[in-house]
């Protein structure tokens, strides 16, 4: 037995082997694409450590499709015929089995109980950041984090990666001081840590201080290219900025050239790039045949049923390219979902997945008073589908497109009231408004949009 660089007990490797998984676990923080590479040749290379099998099922999940769950397994039940495993590699094992059993809510409490023991842990303090995330549980995510930083000092890896961890749980809790301030922290000590620069992006994004924001993603294109596709929510997050700005051909450019170069299959690539192109289409953008290849990659993600919150982002997809056959087989197939899962996943399948997806195929077929119908009273309520505040904006888009093209225009101009007063600096959002309240007829408030939007146009 040898222990980690934080004193933690690993069994059944060598003391060289330990050094690997660790330099391994830099690799997975950083998002490195050597990551699941590595850990599989040291997995090969000793059958007999538990903690390598049982994070190579993690890594098979956190994939984000049902075709890596027979991987995971076959890890699971590699190390569930070790002996002399310890409480903490135990506790992992069975978060590894409720994962795979869909349990997401199940495996976090697990990791809550390995911490009370390991709060120097930063695997599973990153695997339960990662699945409370998706569960959309950012007060959980905050607390985990408030619990082990006493124990934690900058001598330790990991240090820089658990305040960037906290940053983005204070941000999405809005806390945007807090939060700023310790992300810059983390990058300022490990400026190759990703989520911190993405924690920081947030909180720009929240408070709609564009120039920040774009400022802090000044990144060249082709940087990151070392990285798996979480690099392309980076992306993602400097297209944001641009399109607030109203810079909507940089954003098709970065579409193009830095977020869907070529057809792609992960869940965050589907995410980004949906989300992104209903957003320039809002704002009036033209985006031609780009959502043509986005539907070819939803259509065959049909039933793979992992994160509820990807499945509004086919339904886009298939809606804007008059698929909707395909989506009447999308939500009989979250019907059944919701019959076979657990009761978590059942209940937000039932409340937010079907009806939002319900809500947007409305919206494409132009029936916009049934989208309207479909997401007001629910508006208040998407956190649990997973996801950040930022990705979960455009449903808001959605309803508010659909209050205008269903000529609810009171309605219409509250949403949009609500929005540029979160969003002040938001190009696209105050053009719309000025549009809708000319055609009402209200010129003296449409003044005051239109100066605002002029005030965003030669802002610096």
């Amino acid at each position: 037995m040898f222990k980690d660089p934080r004193g933690i007990n690993l069994t059944g490797a060598t003391c060289d082997q330990v050094r690997i998984f660790e330099e391994i676990l830099k690799a997975y923080f950083d998002y490195r694409i050597s990551t699941y590479p590595t850990l599989k040749e040291l997995c090969n290379q000793a059958p007999e450590f538990p903690m390598a099998h049982i994070l190579k099922g993690f890594l098979l999940l956190s994939m984000g499709t049902t075709g890596t769950i027979p991987g995971a397994k076959a890890s699971a039940d590699h190390v569930r015929v070790m002996e002399n495993l310890t409480q903490r590699e135990l506790l992992h094992l069975q978060a590894l089995d409720s994962w795979i059993l869909g349990d997401l809510r199940n495996a976090c409490a697990i990791w809550d109980e390995v911490l009370l023991s390991e709060p120097l842990d930063i695997l599973a303090v990153k695997l339960q950041h990662f699945s409370l995330f998706w569960l959309g549980d950012s007060i959980h995510m905050r607390a985990t984090i408030s619990r082990v930083t006493p124990h934690w000092d900058d001598s330790f890896y990991g240090y820089a990666q658990l305040q960037g961890m906290h940053a983005f749980a204070l941000e999405e809790c809005g806390d945007y001081d807090k939060a700023e301030s310790l992300g810059r922290e983390a990058v300022e000590r490990d400026p190759q840590d990703l989520w911190a620069i993405h924690a920081v992006s947030h909180v720009y994004e929240m408070q709609g201080n564009l120039n920040a924001g774009i400022k802090w993603l000044n990144q060249p294109l082709g940087e990151w290219k070392d990285r798996n596709p979480f690099k392309e929510h980076l992306w993602w997050h400097t297209a944001l900025f641009a399109l607030e700005k109203g810079e909507f051909k940089r954003v098709l450019d970065l579409y193009d050239q830095a977020l869907w170069p070529e057809e792609k299959s992960f869940y965050l690539d589907i995410q980004n790039t949906a989300s992104l192109l209903a957003r320039l289409e809002f704002f009036g953008v033209n985006v031609g045949e780009r959502w043509k290849s986005l539907a070819i990659v939803s259509e065959e993600k049909i039933g793979d049923h992992v994160l509820c919150f990807t499945e509004p982002h086919y339904t886009m997809a298939l809606g804007r390219t008059g698929k909707q056959n395909q989506i009447s087989k999308q939500v009989g197939s979250l019907e059944k979902l919701q019959q076979s899962t657990n009761r978590d996943n059942s209940r937000t399948v039932e409340t937010l997945a079907i009806p939002i997806c319900l809500a947007i195929r409305d919206y494409y077929r132009g029936d916009y008073l049934s989208t309207v119908r479909r997401l007001m009273p629910i508006r208040y309520k998407y956190q649990p589908i997973g996801g950040s505040h930022a990705q979960r904006d455009v449903f808001n888009i959605y309803l508010i497109d659909a209050a205008i093209k269903s000529k609810q225009h009171d309605l219409a101009s509250s949403l949009l009231s609500e929005r540029v007063a979160l969003h002040p600096n938001s190009f696209g959002s105050w053009l719309k408004f000025a549009e809708l309240l000319e055609n009402m007829g209200n010129f003296r408030m449409s003044k005051v949009a239109r100066n605002e939007v002029n005030r965003i146009v030669t802002s610096a």
